[in-house]
C-alpha cells in the first residue's frame, strides 16, 4: 500500500515524466474546451480572440466542418468552456486546450501521483495563443499534435529533473517566462536525441522560441497546486486571467476569486500602436507568481531593459517581500507569491505578458507587464456563477 506523505511545495521537484493525450487525462465529456484563467459566464462574453481559438478547437476536434457549425455549435452550448487549471491543465494567453490535443505530463519526483499538464507549445506563427483565425491554423494544430505529439508520446525517453535545465537557462539569459529561448533550445536537444530528428520536426523545434515555457508552467502550477494541502489556508494555488479578469484560488476555497483583469503596460509593435490589447491572459501568470519571470529581472537583464521603461522603480529587490519560500527549483531563491504578504506589503508581483490583439485580428501586438497590487487582491470577489467542472 502506497502511503501519502503530506509535503510543501518547496520540495516539489518537477521532472518531465511524459507526453499524453488529453483525453486520457480528462473526465469523459465529448465536447470540452479548456481555456486559461477564471471562468466565463458563457460563450457570449468570450473575447474575440479567445472565441477564435475555440472556433480553431472545435474544427480541429471535427466537432464541425467550417466556421460557421463551429459559431452555431458554440452559441446553442454544444461545447463546454472551462478553466483549464479545474482540470489539471495550464495554457497560455488565448490559447485552448481539447481532448485530443497532446500534453506535456510534468510530476513531482518525491511524490509522482502529483502531477500537471501543458498542452505543446504551437510554436511561433500559427498559435490558439495569439488568438488569430486563419486557414493555417488547422493543418498545423492537426501536425502538432497527430504527428509531432503522438512521435513524442510514442519516443518518450525520460524522465527529465527539469530544475538543472532551468537554472542553466537563467544563468544564459532566460527569464522563465518573457524568454525562454535557452531553456527550449536544450529541450529540443533532447528531443532531438530520441530520434525525433525530421527536417520538418528539428526545424519547428528549434524555432519555437518559448518551447520551454510550457514546461515551467506546468511545473509552476504543480508546485502551487501541492499547496493545497498546506495550513496556510491563504496559499494560492491557482492563478490566471481570461482577458477580461484575473482570478486567483486559495487553498480554503473551492471557487475562484476574481478581480477585472488589470492592463498590460509595455512596448507595442511598430504598426500596433492603436492595437487594443485584452487583459492580463493566460495562465502562465502561475510561473511569475512562483518566482519567475518579473520575479527574476534581478538576473535577467535583456527582460529588464527591454521592459525598463515600464517597470516599478524597485523592480531589482521588491520581489523580496511577498516570495518567502527557498525553492530547490529556483536554485534556492525565494518564491511561491504569499498572499498575505502583498496585502501587507502592498507589493505583489510583476507578470510578464505577451499583448494580445483584442479584436482578434492582428495577434501579438506587443509584449509588456501587469502589476499586481495588494488593492487587486483586496478587490478579489468571489466568482458568483455555477462551476463548470464535471
Amino acid at each position: 500500500m502506497v502511503q501519502h506523505v503530506t509535503h510543501h511545495a518547496s520540495a516539489v521537484m518537477p521532472f518531465w515524466t511524459g507526453v499524453k493525450l488529453l483525453q486520457d487525462i480528462l473526465p469523459s465529456h465529448s465536447r470540452l474546451v479548456l481555456h486559461a484563467g477564471p471562468p466565463f459566464r458563457d460563450a457570449n462574453e468570450l473575447p474575440s480572440a479567445i472565441r477564435n481559438s475555440v472556433l480553431i478547437a472545435i474544427q480541429y476536434e471535427g466537432w464541425a466542418a467550417n466556421k460557421e457549425t463551429a459559431q452555431t455549435l458554440l452559441d446553442t452550448g454544444g461545447v463546454q468552456l472551462a478553466p483549464a487549471q479545474d482540470y489539471g491543465v495550464v495554457v497560455p494567453l488565448a490559447g485552448v486546450a481539447t481532448p485530443s490535443m497532446y500534453a506535456i505530463e510534468v510530476s513531482d519526483h518525491n511524490q509522482p501521483d502529483n502531477k500537471r499538464y501543458s498542452v505543446l507549445n504551437e510554436g511561433m506563427q500559427w498559435c490558439t495563443r495569439l488568438g488569430i483565425y486563419a486557414d493555417d491554423m488547422l493543418p498545423h494544430l492537426r501536425w502538432l499534435h497527430h504527428d509531432l505529439g503522438a512521435r513524442l508520446a510514442a519516443n518518450f525517453n525520460g524522465h527529465i529533473n527539469l530544475a538543472p535545465i532551468l537554472h542553466t537557462s537563467l544563468l544564459n539569459g532566460d527569464d522563465g517566462h518573457a524568454r525562454t529561448m535557452h531553456a527550449s533550445r536544450l529541450l529540443a536537444d533532447i528531443i532531438v536525441s530520441w530520434g525525433i530528428n525530421d527536417e520538418r520536426s528539428t526545424n519547428f523545434l528549434y524555432g519555437a522560441m518559448a518551447w520551454a515555457l510550457n514546461y515551467w508552467m506546468a511545473a509552476s502550477a504543480l508546485i502551487l497546486a501541492t499547496q493545497s494541502h498546506s495550513d496556510d489556508g491563504d496559499a494560492i494555488i491557482k492563478v490566471g486571467g481570461n482577458g477580461l479578469r484575473f482570478g486567483l484560488q486559495l487553498a480554503n476555497s473551492n471557487n475562484w476569486l476574481v478581480v477585472d483583469a488589470p492592463s498590460i503596460v509595455g512596448n507595442k509593435e511598430a504598426g500596433n500602436e492603436h492595437a487594443t490589447a485584452l487583459g492580463a491572459l493566460g495562465d502562465s501568470a502561475v510561473v511569475d507568481f512562483v518566482g519567475l519571470g518579473g520575479q527574476c529581472l534581478d538576473i535577467a537583464s535583456l527582460s529588464a531593459q527591454n521592459l525598463h521603461a515600464f517597470l516599478p522603480v524597485d523592480y531589482l529587490t521588491r520581489q523580496n517581500r511577498f516570495l518567502t519560500t527557498s525553492l530547490p527549483f529556483l536554485a534556492g531563491r525565494n518564491g511561491i507569491t504569499n498572499f498575505t504578504s502583498v496585502i501587507s506589503q502592498d507589493t505583489g508581483p510583476l507578470v510578464l505578458l505577451g499583448m494580445i490583439d483584442g479584436a482578434g485580428e492582428r495577434g501579438r501586438i506587443g509584449g509588456g507587464v501587469a502589476t499586481v497590487t495588494a488593492h487587486l487582491f483586496q478587490t478579489l470577489q468571489e466568482w458568483p456563477h455555477e462551476t463548470t467542472v464535471v
